[in-house]
C-alpha cells in the first residue's frame, strides 16, 4: 500500500506539472521528474533515475494497470515473503529492470512499475517451482495456473508492441525475479522475528529510494507546479510555447526587413512595420512558461521587440525616408541574429524533448499532430 500510494502521490505531481492524458503523460515532466534516458545517465551520472522510473507513469491508463497489478501480485508475495523481503524483491528487480532497459533499450525514454511486477511475476513462479515438495500441491498448480500465462501474454503483447511497451525491462525484471527467489527464502509460518540481515537490507533499500528522489528534486527544472495545469493536455504547453515564439519571431524579423528597406533608398510602410511589431509583442507576452531557458529565450525577444517598437515611434513623424534608423536596426539586426542562432537549435532539443518532430514542410498535409514545421 505504500508503494501504490508513492506511485499515486507521484502521478498527481506529474499531472500538476504538465497535464495528464488517458493514455500518455508530458514527455519532458517524465525525463524531469527521474524517467530512465540514458543520455543523462552517462552524460551526467545521474544513475538514480534507474530508480526513480520505477514510480513515474505515462497516462492513466497506465498508472491503473500497473498499480492493480501491483495490488493483486503484491499482496500475495508479501504474505509469503513478509514485507521485509518483499520490499527487497520489489526494488531489486525493479533496478536490475531499469538496468537491461538501459543496455539493451538505450533509445527507450521508460518509466513505470512493470519492470518490477514482472520480477513479483518471476518470484511468484520460482517460488512455486522451488518449494513445490514443501506446498501443497494445488496450490502450486493454481500459482503456476494463473501466472505463467500471465507473463506469457505480456511477453508476447511486448514484442508485438515495440517502440510502445519496454520489453528489454520486463525481461530483465522476470529474470532478475526468477534468480532471486531461487537464492532468498520466503517466510516460514513458525518465524517469530524477521532476520536481521533481511530488515538491513529493507533499511539501504528505504534508503537508496529515498536519496534517488532527492537527487531528482535537486535537479529538477521541469515546469512550475499548478492546478492550472490539471486540464492540460500533455504537451500543449510546449506546442503553445512554439507557436507564440514563432509568430513573435516571424513578426519581429517582418518589421526589421521593413525597415531596412531605407538602407536601400526604398520608402518604409511604417504602419505595416508597426503592426508586424505589435503582434508579434502581444504573441510573446502570451507564451507560457517552460523553463528557465526558454524564459530567457521569450523575454530576450520581447525585449527586441519593444526596442523595435520604440524606434518606429521615434522615427515615424520625424523621418519618413528612415535614413535615421538605418544604425539602430543595424544593430538589432545584429542582436537578432544573434538570437536566432542560439534559440533555433535549443527550440529543436526542447521540442523533441517533448515527444515532437522537426521536419522539413512536406508535400502533402500530415494528419500527426506530433510532428512541426520548422521555425522558419
Amino acid at each position: 500500500m505504500i508503494l501504490i500510494g508513492m506511485n499515486l502521490g507521484l502521478f498527481v505531481l506529474e499531472w500538476l506539472a504538465g497535464g495528464m492524458g488517458t493514455m500518455s503523460a508530458d514527455h519532458a515532466v517524465l525525463i524531469r521528474f527521474g524517467a530512465k534516458q540514458n543520455s543523462p545517465i552517462t552524460q551526467q551520472h545521474q544513475y538514480w533515475r534507474l530508480v526513480t522510473c520505477m514510480f513515474l507513469h505515462i497516462g492513466f491508463v497506465h498508472f491503473l494497470l500497473n498499480n492493480y497489478a501491483l495490488w493483486i501480485i503484491g499482496r500475495d508475495i508479501e504474505q509469503i515473503y513478509g514485507s521485509a523481503r518483499f520490499l527487497i524483491l520489489y526494488v531489486t528487480t525493479g533496478v536490475l529492470a531499469s538496468m537491461s532497459s538501459f543496455y539493451f533499450s538505450p533509445n527507450a525514454v521508460s518509466a513505470g512499475a512493470s519492470g518490477a511486477i514482472f520480477g513479483l511475476f518471476g518470484v511468484m513462479a520460482a517460488f512455486a517451482f522451488k518449494y513445490r515438495k514443501e506446498i501443497p500441491a494445488a496450490l502450486s498448480r493454481d500459482i503456476r495456473r494463473r501466472v505463467l500465462p500471465i507473463i506469457a501474454i505480456n511477453l508476447m503483447f511486448g514484442f508485438t508492441a515495440r517502440g510502445i511497451v519496454d520489453n528489454a525491462a520486463h525481461i530483465g525484471g522476470l529474470i532478475a525475479g526468477v534468480a532471486l527467489a531461487l537464492v532468498i527464502p520466503f517466510k516460514h509460518p513458525d518465524e517469530k522475528e524477521t532476520p536481521f540481515v533481511w530488515r538491513a537490507l529493507q533499511v539501504l533499500c528505504v534508503v537508496v529510494v529515498m536519496a534517488s528522489f532527492v537527487e531528482a528534486f535537486r535537479n529538477y527544472g521541469g515546469p512550475r507546479l499548478s492546478f492550472a495545469n490539471l486540464t492540460m493536455t500533455p504537451g500543449s504547453k510546449a506546442v503553445s510555447y512554439f507557436e507564440h515564439m514563432k509568430v513573435a519571431n516571424n513578426s519581429l524579423n517582418d518589421s526589421i526587413d521593413e525597415l531596412e528597406k531605407a538602407s536601400q533608398g526604398g520608402s518604409i510602410d511604417w504602419t505595416n512595420a508597426l503592426r508586424a511589431v505589435e503582434r508579434g509583442t502581444k504573441s510573446a507576452e502570451g507564451a507560457p512558461i517552460v523553463d528557465p531557458r526558454g524564459e530567457e529565450f521569450r523575454l530576450r525577444l520581447l525585449g527586441m521587440l519593444r526596442r523595435q517598437h520604440e524606434v518606429i515611434q521615434r522615427y515615424w513623424q520625424s523621418n519618413q525616408t528612415g535614413t535615421l534608423a538605418v544604425p539602430e536596426e543595424k544593430e538589432l539586426r545584429r542582436q537578432y541574429d544573434k538570437f536566432s542562432q542560439e534559440f533555433r537549435p535549443w527550440l529543436r532539443g526542447f521540442m523533441e524533448q517533448n515527444g515532437f518532430e522537426f521536419e522539413e514542410p512536406p508535400q502533402k498535409p500530415v494528419s500527426s499532430n506530433r510532428r512541426l514545421n520548422k521555425l522558419l
